[in-house]
């Protein structure tokens, strides 16, 4: 099983911004984010027991655009599933105001490679949603 250590150094080695996040009263928990900047997307283990890490990021959605498009929901929805991404919007799909993108990762038998391709997952998922609210 990969321990939180090299997971964490994973994305050091590519450069990355990595920080750890130590609010939230999680066990473990940081973001990863490109060198330059960007998107942060959070690396998370609930608890030392836990098998496995949550990679997820949570988005501010702009209302207005959801008032001005009626069908911007459903679009989102259509284009997350495509993704095969976990999704939910709060406070709910009426009147979203943000959306939680996420996806499972075990931590047996995690590689350095689907660690990265879904970090890299999450991050495009919530880039398409803030080019769909242009």
């Amino acid at each position: 099983m990969v321990m939180d250590t090299e997971i964490f150094s994973w994305f050091k080695e590519l450069g990355m911004k990595v920080d750890k996040v130590t609010s939230g009263g999680v066990y473990f928990h940081f973001t990863v984010s490109p060198p330059m900047g960007g998107l942060p997307v959070s690396v998370i283990r609930t608890a030392p027991e836990s098998t496995y890490y949550i990679v997820a990021v949570i988005l501010d959605l702009d209302q207005s655009k959801f008032k001005e498009r009626p069908d911007l929901v459903s679009q989102i929805k259509r284009e997350l599933l495509r993704l095969n991404v976990e999704f939910f919007f709060t406070p709910d799909e009426k009147a979203p105001r943000s959306v939680q993108i996420a996806r499972i990762l075990f931590a047996e038998g995690l590689t350095k490679n689907e660690a990265l391709s879904t970090v890299t997952l999450i991050k495009n998922s919530a880039l398409l949603i803030l080019e769909l609210q242009k």
